[in-house]
């Protein structure tokens, strides 16, 4: 009798459990319902990342184009250290081509020039940064790590255009 009482609250009647649940190992060779899929995918394209290298005088730039998301920094890391076996002495990252970029993927750039400066070379930021980027640096607190092509620092300058009244360092 005690057993009947519970029944009625631990027992689902086929009709109620119709909704959407979690999928159990059990279950993943049984067909899916109808109504699954007739439910909207929302599937937007991943944005992509063209990481492309090309040798110069000194040593290598590496242009990175497009968009730099968490979703991409596999394939940033990858395509930094792949032209990047030669040993280069001077490695000059163009950025300009590239609209955002997350926190992880700056934190892929200041380990790959960690990894060129252990080697004994060095990397460079070309000048023309989007501002959206150089913005995330500048916040970020990298922008004192890489020096520009020039051989001035990139956040000195930027440290002009914020605070006009304000002289930096060079």
């Amino acid at each position: 009798m005690l057993s009947a009482f519970w029944s009625g609250w631990f027992v689902r009647p086929a009709a109620a459990s119709a909704g959407p649940s979690r999928v159990s190992p059990k279950d993943a060779g049984r067909p899916r319902p109808a109504w699954y899929d007739a439910l909207p995918r929302r599937r937007e394209p991943t944005p992509s990342l063209d990481v492309t290298a090309g040798p110069t005088a000194d040593g290598l730039v590496i242009r990175v184009k497009g968009f730099a998301g968490i979703d991409q920094s596999g394939a940033l890391l990858s395509g930094l250290l792949a032209p990047s076996a030669q040993r280069p002495a001077v490695v000059i990252l163009d950025l300009s081509g590239l609209s955002f970029i997350s926190g992880l993927a700056m934190g892929v750039l200041t380990a790959y020039r960690r990894g060129v400066v252990r080697a004994g070379g060095r990397v460079v930021l070309a000048d023309d940064l989007q501002p959206a980027v150089r913005e995330a640096f500048h916040r970020a607190g990298l922008m004192t790590l890489f020096g520009a092509v020039g051989g001035e620092r990139p956040a000195c300058r930027v440290a002009q255009a914020a605070e006009p009244g304000r002289r930096a360092a060079a």
